[in-house]
């Protein structure tokens, strides 16, 4: 086998590797994440389960700090954990729904009854 043919096969193989990276990140909330409010939000596994951490915001003091961790999933791209309010340092039902590039983030009390929700744009 000449190096052409060895260099186009491993150019394929390379390119296929790729193709199913994109393909498996799709349909995962995995990423970072911008807020109606400016501030972005990096998803990743967390304690078994699906979390949150902070990594620019308009207040400073927040960065670095993590508002869910190891939510469950529910469902086909929908989450279920514990929500850390920064502003009040409250914890509320926290709703996570992955719909294409947009994520929602519902904060609940009272068994859901009463809901605020954040729908959030993916940047990478």
């Amino acid at each position: 086998m000449t190096s052409s043919a060895i260099f186009k096969i491993l150019s394929i193989g390379l390119a296929s590797s790729f193709v199913m990276v994109g393909v498996a990140q799709a349909g995962s909330a995995n990423g970072v994440w911008k807020r109606s409010n400016g501030a972005h939000i990096k998803v990743f596994n967390c304690g078994g389960g699906l979390g949150m951490k902070v990594i620019k915001s308009p207040s400073p003091k927040k960065v670095g700090k993590t508002i869910m961790c190891g939510a469950k999933k529910t469902g086909k791209n929908k989450w279920k954990g514990t929500l850390r309010n920064l502003d009040d340092g409250q914890n509320y039902a926290g709703y996570v729904k992955l719909k294409g590039s947009k994520l929602t983030l519902s904060g609940c009390v009272l068994g859901g009854l009463i809901c605020k929700n954040d729908t959030w744009s993916r940047i990478r």
